[in-house]
């Protein structure tokens, strides 16, 4: 009887120290994130890359967003808030990463529901399709959800920004401005007819689903859409979307079908042969796109509000950065070749 007594409380006692120990440790870290301060090391041009957007949001104005981009790199570079608050008035922050997920979507955008209330959320679907197989995906998605509850591990590197020069790279809430041309020459047909769906693979549409109902538990309208890009779009990924937005009730469009319409030129509105668009092509794109939100979504014009005239403030630095821009991308003047 003793044994069995001293047993269980020997059992209970490990499960005690083990509960301290986690807690303190959740103590230690949230501590270490706040002493970091990862909007402070950011406006230092200390955090670039693909927690750079991560890092940005917690340093503008909390609740004076409209709209959130979310997506891999083709949403990222591939509106402008600067022109779209130019040409409707419209407030919005790419809160996006390169190469990402839709895991990774899924925790960021929770994390900018901490500071930001949108009206709406865009969703550029590639990353719907973005599988390294089953098991890598769920690893990825793990580990996503270990950042977000213990965001010092996001940014357990910063410690070798100490000393290093700061970044050249100026976000205009969220995006970078690539003035780099290098043209797509293959073809311009490139969605060629069929019936065929791409398959959407489970992690990948699971985080999706995801991010849909957090929308809607938020009460926030969705937008899918797919970017104009030869290199990461074709007919059969575009019919599985259209699938799949029509199966949740969501609105999509898809501007691959449209590049003729935007006036997009492929001779000089790329910044990597077809993949990304270039400054050109954004301008473009982001027109169509705010008209295309103007008809559908009560968003408010903010132009001529005082409480935003910041805004005005930032878009004149941004045609000023525009300029000395002027055939350049950020990754050659930080000397790598990171599309962040």
């Amino acid at each position: 009887m003793n044994q069995d007594s001293s047993r269980t409380s020997l059992s209970s006692s490990a499960i005690l120290r083990i509960i301290s120990f986690l807690l303190v440790l959740s103590l230690l870290l949230t501590a270490a994130f706040y002493l970091l301060n990862p909007g402070k090391w950011f406006l230092e041009g200390r955090i670039k890359d693909r927690n750079a957007r991560h890092a940005q949001i917690m340093t503008i104005p909390q609740n004076c967003i409209d709209v959130y981009n979310i997506g891999n790199s083709l949403a990222m570079v591939g509106i402008s808030p600067m022109e779209l608050w130019s040409g409707q008035g419209y407030t919005s922050f790419n809160l996006c990463r390169g190469a990402t997920t839709t895991a990774q979507s899924y925790f960021m955008l929770k994390h900018g529901f901490r500071y930001q209330d949108p009206d709406l959320v865009m969703i550029e679907a590639s990353m719907l399709f973005k599988s390294d197989g089953l098991l890598t995906d769920l690893q990825d998605a793990v580990a996503e959800f270990f950042y977000y509850h213990f965001p010092f591990a996001r940014y357990h590197n910063l410690w070798k920004a100490v000393g290093a020069p700061p970044s050249h790279r100026e976000y205009y809430m969220g995006y970078l401005i690539s003035e780099h041309i290098m043209p797509y020459t293959g073809d311009p047909d490139y969605l060629k007819p069929t019936d065929k769906r791409k398959e959407i693979e489970p992690v990948p549409g699971y985080f999706m689903d995801r991010i849909l109902r957090l929308c809607q538990k938020k009460g926030k309208k969705v937008l899918i859409y797919s970017l104009c890009s030869p290199d990461c779009y074709d007919t059969a990924r575009i019919n599985a979307l259209s699938d799949y937005a029509a199966a949740k009730g969501v609105d999509y469009i898809d501007l691959n079908r449209k590049w003729r319409e935007i006036g997009i030129d492929w001779s000089h509105d790329t910044r990597d042969e077809g993949d990304h668009l270039n400054e050109y092509g954004v301008a473009k794109v982001t027109a169509y796109m705010g008209a295309y939100m103007k008809d559908r979504y009560a968003l408010t014009d903010h132009r001529g509000d005082q409480a935003y005239s910041s805004w005005d403030d930032l878009r004149t630095a941004y045609d000023e950065t525009k300029r000395k821009m002027e055939g350049k991308s950020y990754y050659m003047l930080d000397g790598d070749e990171i599309y962040d």
